[in-house]
């Protein structure tokens, strides 16, 4: 499965401030497979479907933080989705 990803920093995002040592940034992805399909939510779902007109509106973006407390040499993610306030698991 090929996706493609373009990243910006997120709107408001600040650098964590739990931990100065483990200080790092939010990014903001939007993401869509080959055939140009975007992420959205039904009934709850996050599924791919082509959005036109109107409905572009309903993409959601994808954030990610690096989770460097939890086998950092792995470098494992946490990835969110509605501007970061649902987990993606």
């Amino acid at each position: 499965l090929a996706l493609l990803f373009l990243c910006a920093e997120a709107e408001g995002s600040a650098p964590c401030h739990d931990m100065p040592t483990l200080q790092t940034k939010v990014f903001q992805y939007r993401i869509w497979d080959v055939n140009q399909k975007s992420l959205y939510l039904r009934d709850d779902h996050l599924v791919a479907g082509h959005l036109q007109g109107t409905n572009v509106a309903l993409e959601e973006k994808v954030f990610w933080v690096p989770n460097r407390a939890f086998e950092p040499a792995r470098m494992p993610v946490i990835l969110g989705i509605q501007n970061g306030t649902r987990c993606l698991a």
